[in-house]
C-alpha cells in the first residue's frame, strides 16, 4: 500500500495483482460506499512498492483528486498546517478500511 501523492479527496485505489486479489478487493471497496470512495482503478504505482508488486505481491496506491498536488508539492507550503481536515480524515478512513479488512481475510490476497 503506498500513499506518496498528497491527501486531498480520495477516490478510490490504483491496483495491481491477479483477477482474483482484484475481486477480494472490489468487495473490499464496496465498504467504503458511505464516504464515496470505491473506485478501484487498474495499475497500483509508487516507488515503495513497485519491487514487491514486479514480484507478483499485490499493491495498492490511494487515488485522490490531486489537481492540486503541484500547489505543495515540494514548497513551503507542503506542511500539514495546509491540509484539509475533511479530506484527510477521508483517506485515512479508507486505509483504515481496506488495511484492517485485508489484514483480517481468512487467506492471503491471491497472487
Amino acid at each position: 500500500m503506498e500513499s506518496d501523492l498528497g491527501t486531498f479527496t480520495p477516490l478510490g485505489l490504483q491496483f495491481t495483482g491477479s483477477a482474483q486479489a482484484r475481486a477480494v478487493m472490489a468487495e473490499v471497496m464496496k465498504l467504503l460506499k458511505p464516504i464515496n470512495t470505491t473506485t478501484l482503478e487498474e495499475h497500483g504505482e509508487g516507488t515503495d512498492i513497485e519491487m514487491w508488486m514486479d514480484a507478483g505481491v499485490p499493491g495498492a496506491s490511494l487515488h485522490v483528486a490531486d489537481s492540486r498536488y503541484f500547489w505543495f508539492h515540494h514548497t513551503n507550503g507542503d506542511t500539514m498546517s495546509v491540509q484539509r481536515p475533511i479530506e484527510m480524515n477521508l483517506c485515512s478512513a479508507l486505509w483504515a478500511v481496506v488495511a484492517y479488512v485485508v489484514a483480517d481475510l481468512e487467506e492471503m490476497l491471491p497472487r
